[in-house]
């Protein structure tokens, strides 16, 4: 196990504006640095620092032409690699890092070096693996760097258990000495597939797994390592399972395509899902050419790579010395970063056209692995059947780690791709409106096309609508008040939301659109043939009656108090009278006055005091002048209380306003009510369960469009109350607004009922969770 780290740099003379001289006039100096620690006994130890040092010295000698680099030796340091089981690579504008690893050890390194370039950010993972992966290996991982003009090479520490080591690279912190990278650690879930003889073996227990997973709590995210066959067993009970959906990503890993040399990815396209995220990752190494994976053929490959760079710089900085004088020079010439960009990239252009022009490079074979991604969301509109495709995205070698080309998961990140899918829609004010331009061209518009154009952004789309011809029938799933195009808007329907038509829903059964455009009502009796998305708008019913009415003041006398008030006061005057009688005439000091020598005689007395008119004679006994003082307070305050009140039912005139529900039902006996034929609100009450709402169904009449007339009529009247949307009611009210230049009307502030409206999509459509989401 060896660790090498190679610097290079230049030695600053004088105070020139640039601290990195210019290779013109100074030598370039290699700091060879070697972790001794890692050496078994001294003499390896020795022997590899004398073969290094000729080697490099060598090497720059054939190469490089002009110039040179100065190699040096450091024996004596700090390093120590051993903490790392894989070699983190430093970010590409820093340097370039190339791991040294025994085939067959590289997984980890390369969900590494997936992790670190964020291109998987799971938070949560779901691992599965069969009981085929996990072998004991040992590996050697050698990173080349280059930064600030270094390069360094370093060669890991494994783990000896190869799925301890995957587990790690994908969640475990990054090492200090990259302070750059801060990377979440993932939360992982870990399954063991058993890897059966037989297939069906296979897929009881890949379904023995799958069948009770919690999803909601372990998260969508799916890693699967395992073998061809393997793969295809969970591809077929995750689908079965329908757990292959736009809102899951699974990753599958195909361990054995390299040792079985053969991967034909085109019998895993059967399997994909509509709708599903899937990608591939399988090893394409050519295994009939193995050779042994040596420490000094990477050195030698790299340190060509890095003379041949360094040359090219060093004649560019010649020629533009011959140009210009030597202060211009100094103002033009690269700076540090500028020459550590170029080195960088010329290194890498030689190392490429090594690996792409010889078949076989100074190391021998290269390790390589692909990735492919699935093509699945919209494919059964674009081409008329459920077929998916498998996109090759990039791949992933030693030396240049991964190298995509687009997304893992495309549909992740741009949705639908940017593919045209149908939908179906129809003429409905002011959801959906359809007219004819000038040049005959339809143009789309309404609330439920602002979602639509809001989705095809949002989800990367565009769309073509297909508005069927629409037969008129009774069914109330099937009928549409359906306007020419063109028509001019004029009028708001009431509840039009109820009926949608016939030939629009059979498009959504048998999933020829994407999702009808239509404000549809939210039936539970229609979800068993299709589906509804969550509400796009939420209509609240109210009532709509004539402009209150100032009551008649012929009995305002008697408003101040209730008829119960007045029915115990008539009774207490009754009452007090004869008991009054009673107390003066069996008291025993009781003398015979005229005036209280019967009960009809106390009762006018006790309604005259009420009249505040008071008598003629007195009692004589204490009891009954006590009786009588107590009857003048109550008179007091009954004669108060009423006068106020009189006053305030004078000043401000009593209005007959019908508010709420039960307000309604109070005056059933002078007005009636109806709503439109077929409503939501219909329903609603055939399944209420308070007795208010029975009342309002059966003492209900039913409307339908074409009463709109005789029905304004009978309202302003105030003999018809109209229950139906608010924002239809307010309609009206403006309607009539405009027409008559008054008000005629009262809108109820009791909103009793919610009426959920969406858009309808195929009952088993998996982008029903991505269109909520939205």
């Amino acid at each position: 196990m060896i660790s090498v780290l190679l610097l290079l740099w230049c030695v600053t003379y004088g105070n020139s504006h640039n601290d990195f001289p210019s290779l013109v006039t100074k030598n370039a100096t290699m700091a060879v640095i070697i972790d001794k620690s890692l050496f078994a006994t001294k003499d390896e130890y020795r022997n590899v620092t004398g073969m290094m040092h000729d080697l490099i010295a060598d090497i720059v000698r054939k190469e490089m032409q002009i110039g040179g680099i100065v190699v040096h030796i450091f024996r004596d340091t700090n390093v120590n690699l051993r903490q790392d089981p894989d070699c983190p690579r430093i970010p590409d504008m820093d340097g370039m890092s190339v791991p040294l690893i025994v085939p067959g050890n590289e997984l980890s390194q390369i969900f590494l070096d997936l992790r670190m370039m964020n291109i998987l950010t799971w938070n949560m993972i779901n691992i599965l693996h069969d009981d085929t992966f996990g072998n004991k290996s040992d590996s050697i991982v050698i990173a080349i760097i280059v930064t600030q003009i270094l390069l360094s090479n370093s060669v890991c520490i494994s783990d000896r258990d190869t799925i301890s080591r995957v587990m790690k690279a994908i969640s475990n912190r990054l090492p200090n000495r990259l302070p750059n990278k801060q990377l979440n650690i993932i939360s992982r879930s870990i399954f063991t597939l058993k890897h059966d003889t037989t297939k069906g073996e296979r897929r009881n227990s890949v379904k023995k797994v799958l069948d009770d997973f919690h999803v909601e709590q372990l998260g969508h995210c799916f890693l699967v390592i395992a073998t061809i066959d393997m793969v295809a067993d969970v591809m077929s009970v995750a689908r079965s399972l329908k757990m292959v959906r736009p809102d899951s990503q699974w990753l599958y890993v195909i361990t054995d395509g390299a040792m079985q040399n053969r991967t034909n990815m085109t019998a895993y396209v059967d399997l994909l899902a509509e709708g599903g995220n899937v990608a591939f990752m399988y090893n394409v190494t050519n295994s009939s050419d193995y050779c042994k994976v040596e420490l000094m053929c990477y050195v030698q490959e790299l340190i060509q790579a890095l003379a041949k760079a360094l040359e090219y710089s060093l004649k560019n900085e010649i020629n533009l010395f011959k140009r210009f004088e030597e202060e211009n020079f100094q103002m033009i010439r690269l700076t540090k970063h500028e020459r550590r960009t170029e080195l960088l990239k010329n290194v890498r252009i030689l190392l490429s056209s090594q690996n792409t022009l010889a078949s076989k490079g100074i190391c021998g074979r290269r390790l390589s692995w692909k990735f492919s991604s699935s093509i699945t969301w919209g494919n059964f509109f674009s081409h008329d059947k459920n077929v998916a495709h498998l996109l090759d995205i990039g791949t992933w070698t030693p030396g240049f780690g991964v190298n995509l080309t687009d997304m893992i998961f495309p549909h992740i990140a741009h949705g639908f791709r940017g593919i045209n899918l149908p939908i179906a829609s129809y003429h409905n004010p002011p959801w959906q409106i359809i007219s004819v331009s000038k040049t005959g061209q339809k143009m789309y518009g309404g609330l439920v096309f602002d979602a639509i154009n809001y989705l095809s952004l949002k989800l990367n789309f565009s769309y073509a609508v297909i508005t069927p011809e629409v037969t008129r029938s009774l069914n109330s799933w099937n009928t549409s008040r359906f306007a020419k195009l063109g028509e001019k808007i004029n009028e708001m329907t009431m509840s039009a939301t109820r009926k949608v038509p016939k030939e629009v829903i059979d498009l959504v059964r048998e999933r020829k659109v994407l999702l009808a455009a239509c404000a549809v009502t939210v039936n539970e009796q229609e979800k068993s043939t299709v589906n509804f998305t969550v509400p796009i708008f939420v209509q609240t019913y109210s009532f709509l009656t004539s402009r209150p009415r100032q009551l008649s003041r012929a009995l305002l006398f008697a408003s101040p108090f209730t008829e119960e008030t007045w029915a115990c006061l008539a009774a207490s005057i009754i009452i007090m009278g004869p008991f009054l009688y009673l107390v003066h005439k069996y008291s025993p000091y009781s003398i015979k006055t005229s005036g209280l020598n019967s009960s009809w005689q106390c009762v006018w007395y006790v309604y005259g005091a009420l009249l505040q008119q008071g008598g003629m004679y007195l009692p004589q006994c204490d009891s009954a002048r006590l009786l009588i003082g107590i009857w003048w307070l109550i008179v007091m305050v009954l004669v108060a209380t009423y006068s106020g009140s009189l006053v305030a039912f004078l000043t401000f005139p009593r209005i007959d306003t019908i508010l709420t529900v039960d307000d309604l039902i109070a005056r059933k006996d002078r007005i009636t009510w109806g709503f439109p034929n077929g409503s939501f609100f219909e329903t609603y009450l055939q399944n209420a369960e308070e007795p208010k709402y029975h009342i309002l169904l059966s003492r209900a009449r039913r409307h339908n469009d074409t009463e709109d007339e005789k029905l304004l009529e009978c309202i302003k009247e105030g003999k018809h109350a109209l229950i139906d949307w608010r924002s239809s009611l307010r309609f009206l009210m403006r309607k009539d607004l405009l027409l008559t230049g008054g008000c005629h009307f009262s809108l109820s502030t009791d909103e009793f009922l919610d009426e959920p409206i969406a858009m309808i999509i195929p009952h088993d459509s998996p982008y029903l969770p991505v269109i909520n989401a939205e």
